[in-house]
């Protein structure tokens, strides 16, 4: 079982994984296209990024896999127990790139995109398209615009806007108001091959 490197003891700071937490909690009780997901069996995670425009913002990590609950392709994946929760995906947003990456509705757009790739049925897999590109469907730019439109949809639906107003900042702006920005951090290695013996 892996851990969770947390510094949600600190007396002062900015929570970024508590605070989007609280927002995709938000986003899965508010619109419909979410009401799949189960948020206690997801982790926020953030990562460190350079202080570059161009690279990963965020990006969802799926552990368990199509055809198995924790073995794809003769894969073996970590446990990961939160709080007696089993968790079957991390999404990891790069910081602070993914606070200084344009504007409110962008970065907002970003938290709806990680989470549109979550499978239906919540199994720990991603959504999967027909075709090639599985992820996105057939075009990437038509993804990018449903997610457009969910986000209009949450925005102008959510009993809670004060939950999202965080987004509004770069992190050098919560960096001044609040001393720090923070969250949990958890780094999973390479997947390791199941060793297993046929009896014969």
């Amino acid at each position: 079982m892996l851990p969770v490197d947390s510094d949600k003891n600190r007396s002062a700071g900015f929570d970024f994984t508590g605070s989007m937490t609280l927002l995709v909690e938000d986003i899965v009780k508010t619109h419909p296209s979410f009401c799949h997901i189960r948020p206690e069996n997801i982790l926020i995670a953030i990562s460190h990024s350079n202080g570059s425009d161009h690279g990963v913002i965020a990006k969802l990590r799926p552990l368990r896999f199509e055809g198995s609950p924790r073995i794809y392709r003769r894969i073996l994946h970590p446990d990961i127990n939160i709080n007696g929760n089993d968790i079957l995906y991390v999404v990891y947003f790069c910081l602070p790139r993914y606070l200084n990456h344009g504007a409110f509705e962008d970065k907002l757009a970003t938290v709806l995109h990680e989470l549109y790739h979550i499978s239906p049925l919540f199994n720990g897999d991603i959504r999967r398209f027909e075709g090639k590109n599985y992820a996105h469907g057939n075009s990437k730019e038509e993804y990018n615009k449903l997610i457009n439109m969910y986000a209009d949809e949450y925005i102008n639906s959510t009993c809670r806007p004060e939950l999202s107003m965080f987004l509004e900042s770069r992190c050098s702006d919560l960096k001044s108001r609040y001393g720090a920005v923070y969250g949990d951090m958890i780094r999973i290695s390479r997947p390791k091959p199941l060793i297993y013996s046929r009896r014969v």
